[in-house]
């Protein structure tokens, strides 16, 4: 295989492990760590909170910028004590697919989806929307 190329695995782990995993422990600077340095960053809001609803789209370039916005951003959801879980994933070696959920601490749940693009076994392209 093209070690160029991203595995679902690799591409499950970062998503899951490195970029959800610590922003639900509000880490963004290990968060970002699975985003390419020229990210381009489209995010709609899933989870309503804090007046964050789902006609809010944020479109941030650069990693620096994507942690910039995250570092103030986790701090909210650790209040609202949510957690994201990837069920899905799919790719073919350099862009993929994914389903995921954002998890209320009463158990509810709010299903979204993303696409992404990857450079350098990294996310160079990310988006998100809900369902």
């Amino acid at each position: 295989m093209n070690s160029n190329l991203i595995t679902s695995e690799e591409l499950l782990s970062l998503l899951q492990d490195i970029y959800f995993n610590n922003i639900d422990s509000a880490n963004a600077e290990f968060a970002v760590q699975a985003m390419h340095e020229s990210v381009e960053w489209i995010h709609t809001q899933v989870w309503e909170h804090d007046g964050h609803d789902a006609s809010t789209i944020d479109t941030l370039n650069g990693r620096e910028a994507v942690k910039k916005f995250l570092i103030g951003r986790v701090k909210e959801m650790q209040v609202e004590g949510i957690i994201h879980k990837v069920h899905k994933v799919l790719t073919d070696g350099t862009s993929g697919a994914f389903q995921a959920s954002v998890i209320g601490v009463d158990g509810s749940e709010k299903s979204f989806s993303g696409w992404v693009e990857i450079k350098d076994k990294k996310i160079i392209s990310y988006r998100v929307m809900p369902l």
